[in-house]
């Protein structure tokens, strides 16, 4: 039986889909982490900066370390009260392609989701394509970003500390408000953080992916000059400030979605 009339039997008479099935073919999406320096001020010699916090700490950070561990594109929520119409639709594509839809259900693997593991310096801090994944045609409405330990073949395992199994390091002093002496700290923890994103932390446009149309670049900028947002030094333990600054590095995540050429 034709698809066009299986759709005369449905609907009496057949009717195209809005996008032509054949135009929609799998496209790449390609993941990258970067940073926004604003508000950090480097030393001479780079290898050091200094920011001060919303609560008036003036902080310098001489070594750190963080795990991006995963990212993910996530699937938009399909409309479970679609129309007869809609739903002829959807059936007539699965005639036509098959079961090449990207996705993934509960307890399956997600296509989209990347596990680089990357380990960056947070005292050289520097943009990364950390991986790419060729999806066929689907709609995503999320991104989430990870946060965790990393393992011994994580790529950027730094030569100067052991970062196995640790999600962020940092070595540096904190100067209270109204005081001028300089406290030496050491942050480590394995403890992980990750958060779904909408849309971008400045934009209430929301945030869409279609790989049935075109490449796309996903790029997750963290604002360095934020981690430290909401420690208090003085009066929070290490492991309050630890997964302090990794909820202030994650929740102040800016997400860029950019369509590419596919040989770019």
């Amino acid at each position: 039986m034709s698809v066009c009339l299986l759709a005369s039997l449905l609907l009496d008479g057949c009717q195209q889909p809005a996008t032509p099935p054949q135009t929609r073919t799998a496209h790449q999406v390609r993941y990258q982490l970067d940073w926004v320096l604003e508000g950090v001020t480097q030393t001479p010699d780079r290898t050091a900066w200094e920011v001060t916090n919303d609560l008036g700490y003036r902080v310098r950070v001489t070594r750190g370390y963080v795990t991006s561990y995963s990212m993910e594109l996530v699937e938009c929520r399909k409309d479970t009260a679609a129309t007869p119409l809609a739903s002829l639709g959807t059936f007539l594509w699965s005639v036509v392609e098959g079961t090449a839809s990207a996705g993934h259900a509960t307890g399956t693997p997600n296509p989209a989701a990347i596990r680089p593991m990357q380990v960056e310096s947070l005292t050289a801090p520097t943009a990364h394509q950390v991986g790419a994944a060729l999806l066929a045609p689907q709609t995503y409405c999320q991104l989430h970003y990870l946060v965790a330990r990393a393992d011994r073949e994580a790529p950027g395992l730094p030569a100067d500390l052991d970062m196995v199994d640790t999600s962020l390091h940092i070595d540096g002093t904190y100067r209270a408000p109204g005081t001028t002496a300089d406290t030496p700290f050491t942050l480590h923890t394995a403890v992980a953080y990750g958060a779904l994103f909408d849309h971008t932390v400045n934009s209430s446009a929301a945030l869409h992916v279609d790989t049935g149309t075109s490449a796309t670049q996903v790029t997750v900028r963290r604002h360095l000059g934020r981690i430290f947002d909401g420690v208090d030094f003085v009066k929070m333990t290490d492991r309050m400030i630890a997964g302090q600054v990794l909820k202030s590095l994650v929740d102040h995540i800016e997400v860029d979605i950019e369509s590419i050429h596919e040989n770019a």
